[in-house]
């Protein structure tokens, strides 16, 4: 007796990060992922693809979907649709995905991009506690013989290698927006 089993695929909107991540305005989350948008509907119709999300060595294929019905008048340079596109995934994967609320942009020196807590800090916590999870943050639109996902990734581990917060609790995020595919992996 044959059994066929039915896959249920996870579903994902890109938008999700504005309700669950705390420190930038929705403003600001929006905007990152119009970015992210504008990047991924070079490549895919209809605002959705199927993702593949390598969390840690864990990978999750899933439907994602994002809203396209924007302006992109002044979104043209792609540099900046894998920067901020990148930002978008990487805050979509650590506050939807690995459940952190909180985030706050570093300096320039650090090594990584943000920082990351599982709760919103109170002021006075800002001041006292370090319990906060660092990232670096990558956006590739597409793979070229000298710009590859797995040699980005490895770039963003010699950057942390290089910064300030090197010794703290940290991993990279890159996201491949051809493909598409996000990896997030643990700084070690």
């Amino acid at each position: 007796m044959l059994i066929l089993l039915e896959t249920v695929m996870e579903s994902f909107h890109l938008n999700a990060t504005q309700s669950r991540l705390k420190g930038p305005t929705t403003d600001q989350i929006i905007v990152h992922n119009q970015w992210a948008a504008t990047a991924l509907d070079i490549f895919h119709n209809d605002s959705i693809a199927v993702i593949e999300l390598d969390i840690g060595g864990t990978v999750i294929i899933a439907n994602l979907s994002w809203d396209s019905d924007f302006s992109k008048a002044a979104m043209k340079e792609q540099k900046d649709m894998a920067n901020h596109g990148g930002v978008a995934m990487a805050w979509f994967v650590m506050s939807v995905l690995q459940n952190f609320e909180y985030v706050e942009q570093t300096e320039i020196g650090e090594g990584v991009d943000y920082r990351f807590r599982k709760v919103e800090p109170s002021d006075d916590e800002l001041n006292f506690l370090d319990d906060f999870h660092y990232v670096e943050v990558s956006g590739i639109l597409q793979e070229s013989k000298t710009n590859t996902l797995k040699g980005r990734i490895k770039d963003k581990h010699d950057q942390i290698l290089r910064g300030s917060q090197r010794d703290k609790p940290s991993s990279v995020i890159v996201t491949l927006f051809s493909q598409p595919k996000t990896v997030k992996e643990i700084h070690r």
